[in-house]
């Protein structure tokens, strides 16, 4: 799967679709080769049917300004355009209010694929290995 992208963008913004428990919804997300997991904000966890409040597994997370814990929680895929990864592992953690996006599309989505990003060309390819 090959994805234009704006060769000038400072950061890259992908649509990407959340099925969980009890439902299913786009968000707007950074591709983030940093972030250990993919990242997704409580209301979102929640319109999906998890409580991340109850969730017994937490992981530690280093934002700009502190070091906190937050939960995590298994999805029941996380879907890029045709690729999607079955029971995933996010942390929920709300970005600052003025973020551009929803969430962070981090290392646990981006592992089972490789990946090809062409700054020069303008696109983005996920391929299953």
């Amino acid at each position: 799967m090959q994805i234009r992208l704006e060769k000038d963008a400072s950061i890259i913004v992908l649509e990407i679709e959340l099925i969980g428990k009890t439902g299913k919804c786009k968000v707007d997300m950074a591709l983030d080769t940093g972030a250990t997991f993919v990242m997704i904000p409580w209301d979102i966890a929640e319109s999906l049917g998890y409580d991340p409040a109850s969730s017994p597994a937490r992981t530690i997370i280093t934002t700009a300004s502190t070091i906190e814990k937050a939960p995590l929680i298994t999805l029941e895929q996380v879907r890029v355009f045709d690729v999607e990864v079955d029971n995933i592992k996010v942390v929920v953690h709300d970005l600052p209010p003025k973020s551009r996006v929803d969430g962070l599309l981090g290392l646990s989505f981006l592992k089972h694929f490789d990946i090809n990003l062409h700054f020069k060309k303008g696109s983005l390819e996920f391929r299953d290995p």
